[in-house]
């Protein structure tokens, strides 16, 4: 199986791929293969590799300043997530969004 881990730098991300199945090839995306921000360039990579899955752990997390930074928020954590899940909707694979207890607080009975 091939896994493509945007955010492959952070926290989570670096998690994955230390725990993933002996059987997963991982494809570890971070700031400087994989820039959120160039939709054209990630859907050439997409394309490239492929994958069964993407792990989106890619995300813009600087809370305090995301008020200010509105449409490069919206762009990292709503665009790219949006296009990766139609990209592969049409060439085949999932996709598995992470999220924080800042937009999701778990406290719900049923999917968000």
């Amino acid at each position: 199986m091939k896994v493509l881990i945007t955010g492959s730098d952070g926290q989570l991300g670096k998690a994955l791929i230390q725990f993933k199945p002996k059987d997963t090839q991982i494809y570890a995306m971070n700031r400087s293969n994989f820039d959120m921000l160039d939709i054209p360039s990630c859907l050439k990579i997409i394309k490239s590799i492929n994958p069964d899955w993407i792990i989106n752990c890619g995300a813009y997390t600087n809370v305090d300043l995301a008020e200010k930074e509105k449409e490069l928020c919206y762009a990292i954590n709503t665009s790219a997530p949006i296009t990766f899940a139609k990209i592969l909707n049409d060439y085949g694979g999932n996709l598995l969004q992470i999220s924080t207890d800042y937009v999701f607080d778990g406290q719900k009975n049923y999917a968000y």
